[in-house]
């Protein structure tokens, strides 16, 4: 009498024909289990016959895999479709302004609200704005800021008090603390959303000509 799973395993190996040792990564399907289990009625001994609670066991195992395999199948199908809806979903950001973690923006001629935080108390922070080739266009004494969350209001002049140009630009913190060490600092600006464009790498979001991921945006207005 062929016994359990382990055993009907072993069996199907060798009716294989195989000279190596079947991989231990293929899956038993259900399909599989259910060849096994009749397998081992048909080698069972005439005379000692599985017995009736350990042959329900099985039924009820080859029930529960089957049933555990229609869910899978099952939670698949909504996992897509849950993801198919928020893809589709992001067109909605469209005409909104977002806020998100970059050292970049645009400037379009408005003022721009550029908002920076400080991981620890400086005792001096600077901050510089930068042209798409580099070059300082501005520089802000903030003084001695505790640490937290400011805005800086720049209304697109330059240190002469010209008008800067229309582009991108790169907002840098230097903040120091009374020893002289770096203090962390990231900065925040805003962007209009034009477009969302779909690809196989996932959704591209245009925010003022900076390009986000869904998870880059932390607030829309």
């Amino acid at each position: 009498m062929i016994d359990g799973v382990s055993s009907a395993t072993t069996v199907s190996s060798s009716n294989s024909g195989s000279s190596s040792t079947t991989s231990s990564t293929e899956e038993l399907g259900k399909d599989d289990f259910l060849l096994l289990l009749v397998t081992q009625l048909q080698n069972q001994d005439p005379l000692n016959p599985t017995d009736n609670t350990e042959f329900v066991s099985q039924l009820a195992q080859f029930s529960s895999l089957e049933g555990i395999k229609n869910m899978e199948e099952t939670m698949g199908t909504v996992a897509d479709g849950i993801s198919e809806m928020q893809k589709w979903s992001l067109s909605d950001l469209i005409d909104n302004t977002v806020k998100f973690e970059s050292a970049a923006f645009d400037y379009s001629g408005e003022p721009v609200t550029i908002e920076y935080s400080l991981g620890s108390n400086a005792a001096s922070a600077n901050v510089s704005i930068y042209d798409a080739n580099g070059n300082l266009v501005k520089s802000v004494d903030a003084g001695a800021l505790n640490s937290g969350t400011y805005e800086l209001n720049w209304d697109g002049t330059n240190a002469e008090g010209g008008q800067a140009a229309e582009g991108t630009y790169t907002i840098n913190i230097t903040a120091v603390d009374s020893s002289g060490s770096t203090v962390d600092a990231s900065t925040y600006v805003t962007g209009k959303v034009t477009s969302v464009t779909y690809g196989s790498g996932g959704a591209e979001i245009n925010a003022g000509n900076i390009i986000l991921t869904q998870d880059d945006i932390l607030e829309v207005y």
